[in-house]
């Protein structure tokens, strides 16, 4: 089975490229992903980090009700990574549970964490509380989200830009933002 992970990426193309381009510059070894969908932006940070890089994804696939499909694929872009001679780990499960978080703590400590699982506001606040002692360099993914009126409303709010503007000016912080309506990076060093 050969799949194209471009078709899966869900973040903003200059964004993501801008992101990676980051974590070289780091020098990150080690990365986290909570939330992963279909492995879009995990294959594409992966594959750009030395071959030696732990890289652990979180997801709870059919968790959200528009990504039914999503294990699979996920499950598939782990081995490809393993057998590109990464050190690659797919652990399922709702990030907030103490078991999911023991499994990742045993894997970490981590160079760089992304957050971008359930963004709604206790999600995300405990997302950062529950992994930001496991990492160096902390972002969260989609701080420029807003509808415009008129447009209909999202199932599930998308709270990330309400968490980001709380706490980014407590930490060394940047943002990436090309997306007009959507998306954006903001990342934090601890």
């Amino acid at each position: 089975m050969k799949m194209k992970y471009e078709t899966y990426i869900l973040q903003h193309p200059q964004e993501l490229k801008e992101f990676t381009s980051l974590l070289l510059k780091e020098n990150v070894h080690s990365y986290l992903e909570i939330g992963c969908k279909f492995g879009g932006s995990l294959w594409y940070i992966a594959t750009r980090l030395p071959r030696n890089s732990r890289i652990v994804g979180v997801d709870l696939p059919h968790g959200d009700t528009s990504f039914k499909e999503s294990l699979p694929p996920l499950q598939h872009c782990i081995e490809r990574l393993k057998g590109l001679g990464l050190d690659a780990h797919l652990i399922i499960g709702d990030s907030t549970d103490k078991e999911i978080i023991e499994k990742v703590r045993m894997l970490g400590p981590y160079d760089a964490i992304l957050i971008d699982a359930n963004h709604t506001l206790p999600y995300v606040r405990n997302d950062w509380h529950n992994y930001s002692v496991m990492g160096k360099l902390i972002a969260f993914h989609d701080i420029g989200f807003y509808r415009k009126e008129g447009l209909p409303p999202q199932k599930k709010p998308i709270e990330v830009p309400i968490f980001w503007k709380q706490i980014k000016n407590d930490y060394r912080h940047m943002e990436i933002r090309h997306d007009t309506q959507d998306n954006g990076f903001g990342i934090l060093w601890l």
